[in-house]
């Protein structure tokens, strides 16, 4: 009797869909699908819930619909009851001094979905690598203390020119001498859309679950896999829709800084402004981001570098800014 109670004890702590008014069949394909919880059930769309339980369209909705229900009935609380007994998640900050403001504020928050976008050539994909270094860098030099997973699409990844990067840094920051950047970085490459959102479905969340987890996610880049393979119209937005899905799951449930590199599709007409392009993916896209940031070339009459311009179009926690930089041999300098 007594060394089955801890048992029971523990099987009715883990199955939260117990208590659901659902057909016991339904629960039943829950459980077997591991979707014991409210939380991991409201993770998925009503498709997903569809596939993965094995139920038809009709009960997965009826499980949202009860779980919202139950959500809805069993947590109504004050703000002052969540403020005082919730731990809130807390967001990491990573310095990234291109976008340093009059108010001194340079930083990307964890938990946000960043686009950069530009034409070719412009230094998107070196940004993204500047960007992987400053991750890894230690909390109280301003960086995540963290792996990166970086993502490509398009050719090789410029392992040289990373590494020309990383030897740079170092210079220009010996405290960090003893640090393998280059160990740290994750690399991944993809050829189409489908197998992007495989990785991002199904082989990101296991590592994320690891102690010492990455906590940035830089995929370069999302136009490239959309803009050519596919001619229905249909097909494209239902694959764009699944990966902005899986890009905001790894943002806001993982809480990671997501970098999405975006191309343009051309000028807006419509708008006087010339060079005023138009990032490519459509409103859709647009929706999910937190911030977007363009990186443009700028006309030079002198020999040296090319001065390049970083701006920030919008952003829901910083103002709009716009500063100048250099790509060289030490990677990227602030003017």
């Amino acid at each position: 009797m007594d060394s089955s109670a801890p048992l029971k004890k523990k099987q009715k702590l883990c199955v939260e869909i117990d208590d659901l008014s659902l057909h016991p069949q339904i629960i039943h394909k829950l459980k077997i699908a591991k979707l014991c919880s409210y939380k991991a059930i409201l993770h998925l769309s009503q498709q997903e819930i569809q596939k993965t339980a094995n139920v038809s369209s009709s009960e997965s909705k009826n499980i949202l619909e009860a779980i919202s229900k139950a959500s809805v009935e069993n947590q109504i609380f004050s703000v002052f009851h969540i403020l005082s007994s919730e731990k809130l998640p807390s967001r990491q900050k990573l310095a990234f001094n291109l976008l340093k403001n009059s108010s001194g504020n340079d930083c990307i928050y964890t938990g946000t979905i960043t686009e950069i976008c530009g034409e070719s050539g412009s230094g998107k994909t070196q940004l993204c690598m500047y960007l992987s270094i400053c991750a890894q860098k230690p909390i109280n030099a301003g960086g995540l203390n963290s792996k990166v997973i970086y993502i490509h699409s398009e050719g090789d990844f410029p392992i040289k020119r990373f590494l020309q990067m990383v030897n740079a840094f170092k210079i220009n920051n010996p405290k960090l001498q003893n640090m393998k950047f280059s160990d740290n970085l994750i690399l991944k490459k993809v050829f189409n859309v489908n197998q992007l959102i495989y990785v991002l479905q199904k082989g990101l969340p296991d590592l994320l679950k690891e102690p010492n987890c990455p906590k940035m996610l830089i995929i370069d880049s999302v136009a490239a896999l959309l803009r050519s393979e596919y001619d229905s119209w249909n097909e494209r937005l239902s694959l764009l829709h699944q990966l902005a899905n899986e890009i905001w799951k790894l943002a806001n449930v993982f809480g990671m800084a997501v970098f999405c590199v975006n191309q343009v599709s051309g000028s807006n007409k419509s708008n006087q402004v010339k060079g005023l392009d138009i990032p490519s993916l459509g409103l859709l896209w647009s929706n999910i981001l937190t911030t977007r940031l363009k990186v443009s070339r700028k006309p030079s009459e002198s020999t040296g570098p090319t001065t390049r311009a970083l701006e920030l179009i919008f952003s829901s926690y910083h103002p709009h800014v716009c500063n100048n930089f250099l790509i060289s041999e030490n990677g990227i300098e602030l003017l």
